[in-house]
């Protein structure tokens, strides 16, 4: 950590930013010190801005403008993103990708602010957001997979909360320009304000990630810790168990004694997402059936159920968990639509013999061809 005084001076700086018109003086004090900060520094003065102001809203423009400021520090501190661990470099090759769509992009966009009625360029456009929204699978990934292990050994992670926000702020931008571009009439002014928007976070996600959190993170982490992220748990799909010590050795439950292979097998082949979180808010369990709704890694195993939600839904979560334990309600139950599918997201309370609060069960199921069934279907018509 940076010394208390240097760091305090900076952060009252950054807090300034809210009003920079007011900020000159705190500028002058931290002027000296910002030309030596670093990524492990930016990172907890981050922590720190969240922690003060709590709505994430209001923070979000104080970081911004902190980033402006130490921007040219960041990029010329010689920091290289290492190539020897595989998910780190598949980063950085992702971020590659869209930037190069972006760049891309960018001639598109003036031709049509050129000529509106450039039908060739409409298309590329189109095409090009194509792209973008499929690469917000990178987004997804470091919520799922990078998130939760920064969470277990960088206590002072805000960022995080921050950076889903943003992710969640970009997916709902490429929404918006989707319904935009296949608009009949498209007016420039509409257009120009939401691509400027999403070309700003996007290109602003790209160096929060490699600039401040990869940097500090390949800084603070001893290279056995950072060993963890080569390993086969961050993998998407099912979690095998083939590696698992298989036994005949049988588990005694009240209807029956299965064994483990086979607990995993009914988990694993139930058409519903599982996930179990225990007393203390921490998911214990998940099942990995083929086609999961929302993805899970065993990165999240042991990671609390809040930090596994996006910023603007936490309340909620908190919400249904103070009353499951308070024993006020004892289920949840949310309809969405997501990707053409309508998902139905149920939460249980669960309580021991006695009576007190044990955790909760999160089951979540698409239900769109249960929707499509009428009558009845009583013969086999397999072919």
């Amino acid at each position: 950590m940076t010394d208390p005084i240097r760091f305090s001076t900076l952060l009252d700086f950054c807090l300034g930013l809210a009003d920079p018109k007011t900020n000159a003086a705190r500028y002058e004090k931290a002027k000296p010190l910002i030309a030596s900060a670093t990524a492990v520094e930016v990172m907890y003065l981050v922590d720190a801005i969240i922690e003060a102001v709590p709505d994430i809203e209001d923070a979000k423009p104080i970081v911004t403008r902190l980033l402006n400021v130490f921007g040219n520090v960041l990029t010329s501190n010689g920091y290289v993103p290492s190539k020897d661990i595989p998910y780190i470099a598949t980063l950085v090759e992702e971020n590659a990708a869209i930037v190069k769509t972006l760049d891309a992009m960018k001639s598109e966009v003036t031709a049509i602010n050129k000529d509106i009625s450039d039908k060739t360029s409409w298309d590329n456009i189109r095409k090009g957001f194509d792209t973008l929204y499929a690469c917000t699978q990178h987004y997804t990934d470091k919520e799922n997979i990078l998130f939760p292990f920064v969470e277990r050994f960088i206590p002072k992670s805000g960022c995080l909360k921050l950076m889903w926000s943003i992710h969640d702020d970009i997916r709902l931008g490429l929404k918006r320009m989707d319904t935009l571009l296949h608009q009949n009439e498209i007016t420039l002014e509409s257009f120009n304000s939401l691509v400027g928007q999403l070309f700003f976070d996007i290109r602003s996600m790209v160096f929060r990630e490699e600039r401040v959190l990869l940097a500090a993170m390949e800084d603070v982490l001893n290279p056995d810790q950072l060993e963890e992220l080569k390993r086969s748990q961050f993998a998407h799909g099912q979690v095998s168990y083939s590696g698992f010590a298989q036994t005949e050795e049988t588990i005694h439950l009240v209807t029956g004694s299965p064994t483990a292979t086979q607990l995993i097998q009914i988990f694993n082949h139930l058409p519903v997402d599982i996930t179990l979180v225990d007393k203390y808010d921490r998911v214990v369990y998940f099942n990995t059936p083929e086609h999961r709704i929302f993805p899970r890694t065993a990165a999240v195993v042991g990671r609390t159920v809040q930090n596994c939600h996006p910023p603007k839904s936490v309340h909620i979560v908190n919400n249904i968990l103070e009353a499951f334990r308070e024993k006020r309600e004892t289920k949840a139950e949310f309809y969405i639509t997501m990707k053409g599918s309508y998902i139905v997201i149920t939460y249980f309370a669960l309580y021991d013999q006695t009576g007190e609060y044990d955790g909760t069960l999160e089951v979540s199921q698409d239900i769109t061809h249960l929707k499509t069934l009428e009558g009845e279907k009583r013969l086999l018509d397999w072919h």
